[in-house]
């Protein structure tokens, strides 16, 4: 294992924000990037990386690992840093107002009809250039706001990997993955190994967050290409991990096995025992099919259904409590289409337009493209 600390620029005089980077196996093979922590106030991923750290540590030891794994256990130290009364506030820069994952994506017209056309029949020489022309891009990349250099740094790290995990969480949440529908069958392999019900499968050449950062330029180049240009473009991948309070060692050892199983089903681990059977049943849909039900009036919200509940169109979802009417008064929440409820709040006091749940439906609900979440 080597250990390297990554300074940011110092934003203001006086301070320094440092990121630890793990390294584990061979640096001459494909190349493995895992990252927790971007944003911040969602902590399930930074005790699963630990979990990593300790496995990746022992499996190099006895020298299973045949890919070069990198590991950043915390990766937005600046989120880390912003406290309101105590409490960990990390999804936006408070500087900026930037979402910490999102607005990181390299310059979509750099993969352009001039750019495919450097690549040849040789797939495995493609893919090597690629990879150094990212690294390029994120080399040249100029930066101002401390969040720009924390974006610079981590893609510095991950651009040219085989494979990228970021680990996140929802509020309230059935576990469930993101990643990008021209790669289901991975996608579904890593659902699979971590035994997590839901499959988002997103199309990434819309507004993309940190994993799909990272799939974007492959899809774009080859959508100039009328001939397959590569030979193991990035797999990317956003985990979440159930809901924020979900925090425990117990969760994080089955997390961190899953993806371990994973990553052994790709033959970049060896001598680890045969990936348990997933004894959940898997919904694998595009995310532009997920159903946002959002509150109607401000109030206290009580819920009549639960994670993993199916409900059909009509069904009461939820009341929104009256805090400033006369007599107790509630407005129901209804179900507009069939569903599998897999994320609800837990913020209980709510305001119009907050979302209350998500369902994953058989319909088109939403652009393509598009996010679920500011």
């Amino acid at each position: 294992m080597a250990l390297t600390r990554l300074t940011l620029p110092a934003a203001n005089a006086g301070q320094h924000t440092v990121i630890n980077v793990h390294h584990f196996g061979p640096e001459n093979g494909q190349k493995v990037y895992i990252q927790a922590g971007l944003h911040a106030d969602e902590h399930p991923g930074l005790l699963v990386a630990q979990h990593l750290i300790e496995q990746l540590s022992a499996l190099e030891t006895n020298h299973q690992l045949h890919a070069h794994f990198v590991v950043v256990p915390y990766a937005n130290p600046i989120g880390l840093k912003q406290r309101s009364f105590g409490k960990v506030v990390g999804r936006c820069d408070w500087h900026t107002g930037q979402n910490f994952n999102r607005g990181m994506a390299l310059d979509r017209d750099a993969f352009s009809g001039e750019f495919a056309a450097q690549f040849s029949a040789d797939t495995a020489a493609n893919d090597q250039r690629m990879r150094t022309s990212l690294r390029e891009m994120v080399n040249q990349r100029l930066v101002g706001f401390e969040v720009e250099s924390l974006h610079k740094l981590l893609l510095s790290q991950s651009i040219d990997a085989h494979y990228v995990i970021d680990l996140h969480c929802d509020v309230v949440a059935l576990p469930h993955v993101f990643y990008g529908s021209h790669q289901p069958d991975e996608g579904r392999l890593l659902a699979r190994c971590l035994n997590f019900p839901v499959c988002l499968e997103e199309d990434v050449t819309g507004t993309v967050a940190f994993d799909a950062t990272h799939t974007q330029p492959w899809v774009l180049t080859q959508q100039h290409l009328t001939d397959t240009a590569f030979e193991q473009p990035c797999f990317a991948a956003t985990v979440e991990l159930r809901g924020n309070a979900d925090v425990s060692d117990e969760l994080a050892k089955q997390d961190c096995d899953g993806l371990l199983a994973f990553f052994a089903a790709k033959d970049l681990i060896s001598g680890l025992p045969p990936a348990q059977p997933s004894t959940v049943a898997q919904t694998a849909i595009a995310v532009e099919q997920v159903k946002l039900i959002n509150a109607t009036a401000p109030g206290i919200v009580t819920y009549h259904c639960q994670l993993n509940d199916h409900v059909r169109r009509g069904d009461k979802i939820a009341d929104i409590v009256l805090l400033d009417e006369p007599m107790p008064t509630r407005v129901a929440i209804i179900a507009p289409c069939d569903g599998l409820v897999f994320s609800l709040t837990n913020e209980f006091y709510v305001s119009p337009g907050q979302t209350l749940a998500m369902l994953a439906t058989d319909e088109v609900q939403n652009k393509a493209g598009s996010q679920l979440a500011f």
